[in-house]
């Protein structure tokens, strides 16, 4: 890819970069950072880039597994146990971790593994269950939240 397909790409996608991950739940000031760093990779890794036409695309999925990197890196200061005051946490994730405690420890797992990131094939790999029975007990943990929050 040429250096001024690449700024052209940067120039029209950046806000598009940046919008993407505030919709999968990054804050601004972390979406704004993210953005710029998986521009940067895609740039250092231009070559690669088979078509052109995608890079918006490609450099996305690169912000995407930037921000679930980010995400599991903190995971353990959103739902864990150890309050770090310094994190600035935002009033949604409080009432997460509060639904979490009222789950089963099987079904608190599995809900936090997906706040973390992990995709039902990634767990399924890890917990030796097919991608579709990780589906079912997600569903299930879900309809037993809401019948407990609305009850």
């Amino acid at each position: 890819m040429r250096t001024d397909q690449y700024e052209e790409a940067f120039q029209t996608g950046f806000g598009a970069t940046r919008r993407f991950l505030i919709s999968r739940g990054a804050q601004k000031e972390d979406a704004e950072e993210i953005a710029q760093a998986a521009w940067v990779r895609g740039w250092e890794y231009r070559d690669q880039l088979r078509a052109p036409e995608l890079v918006g695309y490609w450099v996305n999925a690169i912000a995407r597994n930037l921000f679930r990197a980010r995400f599991r890196a903190h995971s353990e200061v959103w739902l864990g146990e150890h309050w770090d005051p310094s994190y600035s946490m935002s009033l949604d994730w409080i009432e997460v971790g509060r639904m979490l405690e009222r789950c089963p420890g099987r079904d608190r797992e599995l809900l936090e593994q997906i706040l973390e990131g992990y995709s039902a094939e990634e767990i399924a790999k890890e917990s030796g269950i097919t991608s579709t029975g990780i589906r079912v007990r997600l569903l299930r943990a879900r309809q037993a939240l809401r019948r407990q929050c609305s009850g």
